[in-house]
């Protein structure tokens, strides 16, 4: 019954997530987790523990990742299939159940309470970085859709701000057993008070609203939405060039893959014998160069082309890991593999602004942001293309992956999808104008470039000063027991 229970929660936290954000459900959803962990006694062992961290994390992850399962369903082939996208979601839940083993040394309520939301922060940390890294399971995406997160995110990044959520979430449990946790909330409001500090020296200091204007930039974006497979190249070239002749705008976008020819010679393509002076046409591209594919980001300009090729590959999407033993999944990746680029992250336009190209999932990836000062990044812009989800989950939350990368960058990023959601988010997360999904679609808008920078080094030095807090708890509970359960 206790499963059950654990399955259930996970299921309604998957609720607070996009498209959902049911939010007040976690102030229900993560007391009553506490309470039933404080009622399972010591005695039990550590595979108790990992059961029902792994049935959490299954109820978790087959709502929030049950899109998975649709690529297998665009092809008759692959569709008796479809079963294997549940792997995944199997395969993440262990990952909640050796997190929740720890929970077998700090059973008690103070102890619950205090490491709670370090357990669900180092689950996530070892989720996104472990083999090949899928950071998608972050519980900062619960703050990609309010204001009071869209603070968070700029001035702390994901994990901190995957913190405090579940922190937040858990306070009322304090109150209601204030009782039980007589120093508790003295000392929350102790250790976590630098993050208050620095909440207010940045929010004080840096007014967003007003930073100088750099430039300012006309852009038209192209949504071209058509059935996977199903589309006539020659049609859509003809189509995209007819866009491109009669588009006014300074920055014409494309989405992923939308050039639907292979590319063996850029400099010989069409497109460019189309392209007018000071306009730049951004599209998405396959290439091949030395019987190597790549997924490319094209920026093409009358006396300027650069490419950049994507260098974070989707597994089972762009390559078959043990395509000898998989091949029935070809119809979904393919029977070549893609490579990953090597290029530098940055597209230097002629007007003199610096673009961190991003192509599709690359996007939820904090480690594209790493250099963005340095280089002196004016903009992000992110190709995409989520035709292969249709109308589920998926779409949904990739989109706010990218609206999330906007705030934590604090710069502007441009979303361009095949089949939607495309938009133009600014540095504070502001929607300036969007498509809706799985429509065809296109929308002009004008840009402010602004001379923003990235908080990276302080949501390094709050993750450092946040470790020290785990190591400090770890030392101090473990062997000092000074309140009572």
């Amino acid at each position: 019954m206790i499963l059950f229970k654990f399955f259930i929660l996970g299921v309604l936290s998957a609720l607070l997530f996009p498209p959902f954000f049911m939010m007040p459900l976690g102030f229900v959803i993560f007391p009553y987790l506490i309470n039933l962990l404080s009622k399972i006694s010591i005695k039990q062992n550590l595979f108790y523990y990992f059961s029902v961290g792994f049935f959490y994390g299954l109820g978790f992850l087959l709502v929030l990742l049950f899109w998975i399962q649709n690529p297998f369903l665009m092809n008759e082939e692959t569709k008796n299939f479809s079963m294997i996208g549940l792997i995944l979601p199997i395969i993440l839940s262990i990952f909640f159940g050796l997190g929740f083993t720890i929970y077998k040394y700090f059973n008690k309520i103070y102890l619950l309470i205090i490491f709670t939301p370090f357990i669900f922060l180092l689950i996530e940390f070892f989720i996104a970085n472990i083999l090949y890294g899928f950071p998608w399971i972050t519980y900062s995406l619960i703050l990609s859709n309010n204001l009071v997160g869209f603070y968070f995110l700029k001035y702390f990044g994901t994990y901190i701000a995957s913190y405090f959520i579940i922190l937040i979430y858990i306070l009322p449990f304090v109150l209601i057993y204030s009782q039980n946790c007589k120093n508790i909330k003295k000392y929350l409001t102790i250790i976590h008070l630098p993050f208050l500090l620095v909440f207010i020296f940045l929010f004080f200091n840096f007014n967003f609203n007003n930073v100088k204007q750099n430039k300012e930039i006309s852009l038209e974006i192209f949504q071209i939405f058509s059935p996977i497979n199903k589309f006539d190249k020659n049609s859509i070239h003809t189509d995209i060039i007819n866009k491109i002749k009669n588009s006014n705008a300074e920055y014409i976008i494309f989405a992923e893959n939308n050039y639907p020819y292979l590319i063996s010679d850029i400099n010989s393509i069409e497109i460019l014998k189309h392209i007018k002076d000071n306009t730049k046409v951004i599209i998405g591209a396959t290439k091949i160069d030395k019987n190597k594919f790549y997924n490319s980001f094209l920026f093409l300009e009358q006396d300027n082309v650069q490419i950049f090729d994507k260098q974070i590959l989707v597994p089972f999407g762009e390559f078959l890991p043990f395509r000898a033993y998989l091949k029935f999944l070809e119809n979904i990746s393919g029977n070549v593999d893609y490579t990953p680029g090597t290029k530098e992250r940055i597209i230097k336009s002629s007007d003199q602004v610096n673009i961190l190209p991003v192509i599709c999932y690359e996007i939820i990836f904090n480690k594209i942001l790493r250099k963005i000062n340095e280089k002196e990044i004016n903009i992000l812009i992110n190709i995409t293309n989520d035709s292969w989800f249709g109308n589920t989950l998926g779409p949904y939350q990739h989109f706010y992956h990218a609206r999330m990368r906007a705030l934590i960058s604090n710069k502007y990023l441009l979303r361009v999808s095949n089949n939607g959601i495309s938009a133009i988010i600014d540095n504070n997360g502001t929607l300036l104008n969007f498509t809706k999904l799985n429509t065809k679609n296109s929308f002009k808008h004008l840009i402010e470039i602004k001379d923003t920078i990235y908080f990276g080094v302080i949501h390094n030095i709050l993750i450092f000063y946040l470790i020290f807090i785990i190591f400090f708890n770890f030392i101090f509970f473990k062997y000092n027991y000074r309140y009572d359960k």
